[in-house]
């Protein structure tokens, strides 16, 4: 190939933006796809394969997956998704060393009991956690903590999109939720052959978006959560809030932030690092060393006028001891999650049409149709079979009321349930 070859490993989600982005620069994007392990099925709607010139598939053996991308000498080897960052790191280290990671914390990169070990060997506050196979281990942890009596979070340690993840409130129902949760199969077919408790966190969660350089890492955009509680689960999407790169005012949460990254030996590409402030100052729930998901780098070019994507291809260019630290944001933004209480088929949709009269409506993204069948809103990968809207606008205030207004229109939301 006569242009510079980037390899993308498992391109899935955001990450499929990418080669698009490569080839418009004068790239040749190339995909590494793996079917040996998770089958990763909610994903595989966001990979075409025409976007790139070269499609390698690996079956199991690294040595020959890397001869045979190596003949195409790739100047970088990027990782798509969580599932991803093992191979890259093989890819990436025998290919393109001077993007890789540090190969020692790979797994502390993915594992969130690791990940938060590893903050903890770096001085930086973590919740209190536990990892076993053993529940008697996590009653006596509960004892030694003096968490008796205390909200309890229970979740696979390689899960993504806060899918498994269930809260025990007041403690109460752990150990069923621990034992229901141990070698289960989560929607992405990942086994969790050990389970994770921590204590629940408490506060405002934020995320930090980043694509770094050698270790420095430049912030593409700073989000907002807010989330309401549905059943068992902690996290359904409400909404989610552009903010401005303030050091003043979220300075405590940005060296947070970024000393996480630190810790987990994350020296290139990009990483979304949610992180909540708690009356205690920031904990960190987890680093994905990948891009945000659910098309976050669409909406925050929208807000800024750049995003993971454009620097990532800034870096691939040779810029990267050029990356600026932060971002301008433009306008306020913010994408309001569609929301459904069941599983079933969507009966009348043109509901959300009366949305686009609203003052900030901007956009709808992989919105709900009529005949769709969605399921509830349980966790990310739910709440993306109904999709979102895109709100934008010089006047904050205007899109808090028009997120309401969304939730209004909502209320008549029909849903054949599943029989």
């Amino acid at each position: 190939m006569d242009k510079p070859v980037v390899a993308i490993v498992r391109p899935f989600t955001s990450a499929a933006m990418v080669a698009p982005a490569l080839r418009d620069a004068g790239f040749s994007p190339v995909a590494v796809m793996d079917y040996a392990g998770p089958s990763l099925g909610p994903l595989h709607s966001s990979h075409d394969p025409a976007e790139y010139d070269a499609v390698i598939n690996h079956h199991g053996d690294i040595g020959e997956t890397i001869a045979r991308l190596g003949a195409l000498k790739p100047i970088a080897v990027v990782p798509g998704v969580e599932a991803a960052l093992q191979e890259a790191q093989a890819l990436s280290d025998a290919l393109a060393p001077e993007f890789s990671n540090d190969p020692d914390l790979v797994d502390a990169r993915r594992h969130k009991y690791l990940m938060h070990q590893a903050l903890a060997a770096a001085g930086l506050p973590v919740p209190a956690q536990i990892c076993t196979t053993d529940p008697s281990e996590v009653a006596a942890w509960i004892d030694r903590e003096g968490l008796a009596g205390r909200d309890l979070v229970i979740k696979p340690p390689t899960s993504a999109g806060t899918i498994g993840v269930s809260r025990a409130p007041g403690g109460e129902g752990w150990r069923d939720r621990f034992e229901a949760m141990l070698g289960s199969r989560d929607k992405l077919d990942v086994v969790a052959e050990e389970v994770l408790v921590q204590e629940q966190l408490t506060g405002v969660e934020y995320a930090i978006d980043t694509v770094s350089h050698d270790g420095r890492h430049s912030i593409t955009d700073i989000i907002k959560y807010r989330r309401v509680p549905y059943g068992e689960g902690i996290a359904v999407y409400d909404s989610v809030e552009w903010l401005p790169y303030d050091t003043a005012a979220y300075g405590e949460l940005i060296d947070y932030g970024l000393g996480a990254l630190d810790a987990v030996g994350l020296r290139n590409w990009a990483a979304h690092t949610e992180v909540m402030m708690t009356p205690d100052g920031p904990r960190l729930l987890e680093v994905n060393a990948r891009l945000a998901g659910a098309g976050n780098p669409a909406v925050t070019e929208i807000a800024t006028g750049e995003s993971q994507v454009t620097r990532i291809v800034d870096v691939c260019r040779g810029l990267g001891p050029k990356l600026p630290p932060g971002y301008t944001l433009r306008r306020n933004v913010m994408a309001v999650f569609l929301m459904s209480h069941s599983s079933g088929i969507v009966r009348n949709a043109e509901i959300y049409d009366a949305a686009r009269e609203l003052p900030s409506y901007h956009s709808p993204v992989h919105l709900v149709r009529t005949g769709d069948h969605v399921d509830a809103s349980t966790d990310l990968f739910a709440s993306m079979t109904m999709g979102y809207i895109i709100l934008a606008h010089e006047d904050s205030e205007q899109i808090y009321a028009d997120r309401e207004a969304i939730r209004a229109i909502e209320r008549d939301l029909d849903v054949e349930a599943d029989a």
